[in-house]
């Protein structure tokens, strides 16, 4: 064994992407069968119609479309992985991947909790998100979020996906003013989520998700280590589990500690399982990577797919 199966966080995805996998791949049926149980309502009709602005509905198709690929992958890809992981909300998919919580609880704790984000957000005295980007270094990013807090602007920076793709969190007034200030830097603006997260600023919605949500779940020990995304160490306890996703909301993502957890595992190539996205690119600097997307479960039966080698070891 020496694979790390990582689940992406949430990235707007067409449906029409994803639609003939959802529908039709044994896996998908089986995911989806037990969300709209446990959800009360059709979670493909839902998710047909919802952007990444839906927060419910958006979260619990993802889920189900990303752990389905995993099951795929499992199954005809002969994965057996040393470490599980995720990037922000992809860490709840980890957590269900590794056995630390169950599809059912993490698809009623995905309802509860976006219950309190909407009531945490909607109290706010102004609205609050989460601003993507990319081809701009880190430095710079540092630099431009140091002028905006300078000049009185609550603005922190969320994500160092690498050195080129970030994501700050504040004031959405804040940050319209900020996405001009990118564009003149020679940044291209990705989208503009409507919630903040992984800062600071939303300690109290850390605070209520725990006491309202997290802790009336049963959390287990994980079957393989988990990769916590906020330190890169590897989990091995249900609690730690429980508080390394909460803490998650509170601290920035940055994708040097994940690496730094993949390669302290023992790792020796990344399986990436979602729609297409920027991690692959990240990845292969580092390891061999494979993207398992749907349109690669769709394929397989006619164009098969062949895994990289895994990255070989020296003495």
């Amino acid at each position: 064994m020496s694979d790390a199966m990582y689940f992406p966080g949430l990235v707007p995805t067409k449906f029409s992407a994803v639609e003939t996998f959802l529908r039709e791949n044994e896996f998908a049926q089986k995911r989806i069968r037990v969300a709209d149980e446990v959800v009360g309502y059709s979670v493909l009709e839902a998710y047909e119609k919802a952007d990444v602005y839906d927060w419910e509905v958006f979260e619990v198709g993802f889920m189900a479309l990303t752990l389905a690929l995993a099951d795929w992958t499992t199954a005809n890809l002969g994965l057996r992985p040393v470490v599980s992981g995720g990037q922000s909300f992809g860490a709840l998919a980890a957590a269900v991947h590794t056995g630390s919580l169950s599809y059912e609880d993490v698809l009623t704790l995905v309802q509860r909790s976006t219950k309190v984000e909407v009531d945490y957000f909607e109290s706010q005295p102004e609205p609050l998100g989460c601003f993507f980007f990319y081809r701009m270094d880190s430095a710079a990013v540092d630099d431009l979020v140091a002028e905006f807090r300078a000049a009185g602007r609550d603005v922190e920076v969320s994500i160092y996906l690498d050195n080129t793709v970030h994501a700050v969190s504040g004031p959405i007034a804040d940050l319209e003013v900020l996405r001009e200030r990118v564009r003149e830097e020679g940044g291209f603006p990705f989208y503009l989520m409507n919630r903040s997260e992984h800062c600071s600023s939303v300690g109290p919605l850390r605070a209520r998700l725990e006491e309202e949500v997290y802790r009336h779940y049963a959390w287990q020990a994980p079957t393989v280590p988990m990769l916590s995304d906020v330190t890169g160490e590897l989990l091995t306890d249900g609690h730690a589990v429980m508080t390394d996703l909460l803490d998650g909301w509170v601290t920035p993502v940055r994708w040097s500690t994940v690496v730094d957890g993949m390669r302290s595992s023992g790792a020796r190539r990344v399986v990436i399982v979602g729609p297409r996205n920027m991690f692959a690119r990240i990845t292969n600097n580092v390891m061999p990577t494979a993207v398992v997307t749907p349109k690669v479960a769709d394929d397989f039966a006619t164009d098969g797919f062949t895994m990289p080698a895994p990255l070989e070891v020296t003495a």
